[in-house]
């Protein structure tokens, strides 16, 4: 008795370190946490086999599937073998990316099905938050080197002219782009937001509304378009809940919060300036593409990417094109008359599963979002929580190709397992 004991708070301790570390320096080191992920499997599956094999048995139709891509993609990448007018260099990796992720997390996921309770889940998302809190806190006073004290006003222009200090290949030992960044604070900011409702103690609703806030502001640094309307399609769904709930509640802390971003947002002269500058660049970008003219870094590449993949149709739209799919893209993209010769990806996560996958890969994208989803309505358990970051994951990817960057993949494939396997104690969570 007292070794079962031991055993399970000794997992639920790694879980809630699993939510501390997916939001915070996790992120940076590649596939490094995957690893990390890969001995608490296994140090679980030693020292409880029966309860294990159970576990997986139970979830055994869920993962079936990401084991069935992954052999799709070894007999395609035999078959492509054969055809000699595929040309590029192949990229094996994406095998050590299907066997870690789309496999590894949904058996880890499985393995916490009837002992994740609602507390245990509280703990797990606001460890998350504060993970990211805490990171983006660092980035901060990395990026401003002390001057935050000396001229917060100055300092704060700073941090919208550079957004957020974009791509950062060399922080602490590791790497963050910016759109993985925009994505996890829209979602730490959602789930605290949600935290100040759910949470029974008035410290940790406090604790919960200065993350929330220190999120947007974090946010607003991006100057993100994808992660401000993300964010903001989610927030409406989030509010939805809470004004059926408790309507003047939800009156009060809105309030509040409008007042706090609305102070936080015009404490800078450069926020208007940068907003104005990035809306004016996407009006340009607009006019440009009625012209056919596809140049830009918003909405006139993105577009192009979209005509490029149209054009060689042919080559994925059934079979795919597996490990030769990203350097296909980046000839298409260099030989194409559109301009596009800097950029190496298609930024759009649907795109990019499709043109890898062919029709299994783009509907194994719908499959890991949809399936949850589905889940809820066939149970009639709704989880507005569940919903409104399904509705950030899919705006997000639709900018960008975040199911396949190191940074953001892992926490994306996480979630949607949680809300498959364990979407009835978030729908608990939200009752409670």
């Amino acid at each position: 008795m007292l070794k079962m004991f031991v055993r399970e708070k000794t997992w639920r301790l790694l879980f809630l370190l699993v939510g501390f570390l997916s939001g915070g320096l996790g992120i940076l080191y590649g596939m490094t946490f995957h690893y990390i992920l890969l001995s608490m499997v296994l140090f679980y599956a030693i020292l409880d086999w029966d309860s294990c094999v159970e576990r997986l048995r139970a979830g055994r139709k869920y993962i079936l599937v990401f084991i069935g891509y992954f052999l799709y993609l070894v007999l395609q990448t035999f078959f492509l073998f054969g055809d000699s007018g595929i040309e590029g260099n192949a990229h094996y990796g994406i095998f050590e990316t299907t066997l870690l992720n789309f496999i590894l997390v949904p058996v880890y996921v499985a393995m916490l099905k009837g002992w994740l309770t609602v507390p245990l889940l509280k703990r797990f998302l606001f460890l998350f938050c504060a993970g990211c809190v805490l990171l983006n806190g660092y980035i901060v006073f990395d990026l401003l080197a002390g001057e935050a004290f000396s001229n917060a006003q100055e300092a704060l222009g700073r941090l919208y002219i550079n957004r957020f200090g974009e791509n950062k290949t060399s922080l602490l030992g590791g790497n963050l782009l910016l759109e993985p960044q925009v994505f996890y604070i829209v979602l730490a900011a959602l789930v605290s937001y949600g935290l100040i409702f759910w949470s029974g103690r008035k410290r940790v609703k406090l604790a919960c509304g200065i993350m929330f806030l220190l999120l947007l502001l974090f946010l607003s640094f991006t100057v993100s378009k994808a992660g401000i309307l993300a964010f903001s399609l989610g927030f409406i769904v989030m509010n939805i809940c809470f004004m059926k709930q408790n309507a003047w509640k939800f009156c009060w802390v809105f309030s509040v919060c409008v007042l706090c971003i609305g102070f936080m947002l015009f404490a800078s002269d450069s926020f208007e300036q940068k907003y104005k500058e990035r809306v004016d660049e996407v009006l340009t970008e607009v006019m440009n593409v009625r012209q056919g003219i596809y140049d830009g870094s918003t909405i006139a590449p993105r577009i192009g990417f979209i005509r490029e993949a149209y054009r060689h149709a042919n080559e994925f739209a059934v079979c795919g094109l597996g490990v030769y799919a990203k350097e296909r893209v980046k000839i298409w993209l260099r030989d194409s008359d559109a301009g596009l010769g800097e950029f190496r990806n298609v930024h759009n996560t649907f795109l990019h599963y499709w043109i890898q996958g062919g029709i299994l890969g783009i509907s194994l994208v719908v499959f890991l979002w949809g399936v949850p989803l589905y889940c809820m309505v066939k149970n009639r358990k709704y989880s507005y929580l569940i919903i409104s970051l399904v509705v950030v994951v899919v705006i997000t990817n639709s900018t960008c190709i975040l199911l396949d960057l190191n940074n953001s993949r892992l926490i994306i494939v996480l979630l949607s397992s949680m809300f498959y396997f364990h979407g009835d104690v978030f729908y608990e969570l939200e009752k409670s």
